[in-house]
């Protein structure tokens, strides 16, 4: 019985798959008043060759009873947990200091907690090896720990991608590992086992300095191509004056300036989903709404007739006015930027007006509709009244943070919310008055004198966000 024993041990051994081993890297410390770009976890692929043994399988719990059976990559196929690995990935970058979007924390308001996201992180497993131990009820081991299920060792590799939102392209790869080890049997244990790897492989992913200084400091990895200002993730104090020219307002019909003002009008886009905007100064500054932009420190621009979307930074906002201030990162030399009058005063009701955005689909940007003033009004916002231009002007979701403007081309209004619903409005919408996004935002006109108050009556409140 002894030598059948020792003979049982030896082949054993000599079955075992040897599985590299990982180790945690050292955590880098974070900069003093860091404030990393937000991340997010934008999923995973396994990628392993066809018909490559991943590993071996045994019975037999910690003895690792012979015979041991080669896997393939189909073994493990519905063992990766999307969600696990989308937590684990948050919960150990946020451990080390990381600002990761998307994360489970995030109870309320998740849409916009996206919104935030700057780069995202994919990754692609590439190689795994397995070594483990399926002990089933009634063996040997079972009679003495009362478990059923899977133990042993796993070891993985992850090709990482760090690809820019803000002007769409891939700026870092690299690769870590993973490894893990658990010695008491699971119903889940394989699954416990490749989260456990996948954790150490993130985890080593926040330890990478290039990746490190890529989100803490913005420095862009070695022989990538980048823009003009782009190394640095904070370009502009929120603080800065403000002060618009008191350009002379159109008298022009909009019909003869309307191939100029639709490129006044931009179209912003964030990490799920667009809106509009519009320029206010030559220097870059734009003008949209707060629940465009959202939780974001950065989005891109796409500007009309140019091919490269520009990135630009949200310089401050307005929440209870949902207004926001952006300024471009920087600007081309070929860029021309085209600004309209802004007038101060309300238009009169069953005056002509003109709304200028990108209703529904990126596709349909600088997309022009027309209507009249129906009304003007005022809402609850946050518990206040807030003053509001409506229009039976069609708008739709996109549309929000556009430009209004006048039968002569004169911005009056930005485009915030109406009644019916994405697809299908009822002629019912509603513009924030320019004068008082401008306050809002402590933007002033020189030589201007300030908009007259006007006493509005109440309006009701249902209303949806364009």
């Amino acid at each position: 019985m002894r030598i059948f024993i020792l003979l049982l041990a030896v082949l054993s051994v000599a079955s075992c798959a040897r599985v590299p081993v990982a180790t945690y890297q050292p955590t880098r410390d974070i900069p003093p008043g860091a404030a990393p770009a937000p991340i997010m976890f934008s999923g995973y692929r396994v990628d392993l060759p066809v018909g490559q043994d991943v590993g071996v399988v045994s019975k037999g719990g910690r003895f690792c009873g012979w015979p041991y059976v080669p896997v393939g990559r189909n073994y493990l196929r519905d063992q990766f947990d999307s969600e696990s690995m989308k937590n684990a990935f948050g919960d150990i970058l946020e451990a080390q200091g990381y600002d990761v979007v998307g994360n489970r924390a995030v109870m309320f308001d998740a849409d916009e907690d996206l919104m935030r996201g700057e780069y995202k992180i994919a990754a692609r497993i590439t190689d795994v090896q397995l070594d483990a131990c399926q002990q089933e009820s009634g063996t040997l081991f079972w009679v003495f720990t009362g478990r059923a299920g899977t133990e042993g060792e796993f070891f993985m590799t992850i090709d990482w991608t760090v690809y820019d939102n803000m002007d769409r392209s891939v700026v870092y790869k690299t690769r870590t590992q993973g490894y893990s080890l658990r010695r008491m049997p699971n119903q889940e244990g394989l699954a416990l086992l490749i989260t456990d790897a996948f954790e150490m492989a993130a985890h080593n992913l926040g330890t990478d300095p290039v990746f490190h200084d890529l989100v803490f400091a913005g420095t862009r990895p070695p022989k990538t191509e980048k823009s003009p200002g782009e190394d640095r993730p904070r370009l502009f104090d929120p603080r800065e004056t403000v002060e618009l020219p008191a350009t002379p307002l159109s008298k022009r019909p909009f019909e003869n300036d309307a191939e100029r003002l639709r490129q006044a009008a931009v179209m912003i886009e964030t990490g799920i989903g667009h809106g509009s905007g519009f320029f206010i100064s030559p220097q870059g500054h734009i003008l949209t709404n707060d629940h465009v932009v959202g939780d974001a420190h950065r989005v891109r621009v796409s500007l009309p007739g140019y091919k490269n979307a520009i990135p630009a930074e949200i310089i401050r906002r307005s929440d209870l006015r949902d207004a926001a201030l952006l300024k471009l990162e920087y600007i081309p030399d070929d860029l021309r930027i085209v600004t309209a009058p802004i007038r101060r005063d309300w238009p009169a009701v069953s005056e002509t007006i003109f709304a200028v955005g990108a209703p529904m689909d990126r596709y349909l940007a600088n997309t022009v509709t027309r209507g009249i003033v129906s009304a003007h009004r005022t809402a609850f916002v946050r518990a206040r009244k807030q003053n509001r231009i409506q229009a039976d002007v069609e708008i739709h979701a996109g549309n929000s943070g556009g430009p209004l403007l006048d039968a002569h081309g004169n911005i009056v209004g930005i485009a915030v919310e109406g009644y019916g619903d994405d697809e299908a409005g009822i002629g019912l919408n509603l513009f924030i008055p320019i004068a008082e996004a401008l306050e809002a935002l402590n933007i002033t006109i020189h030589g201007d004198a300030p908009a007259p108050d006007k006493p509005l009556p109440l309006a009701p409140k249902r209303m949806i966000q364009n």
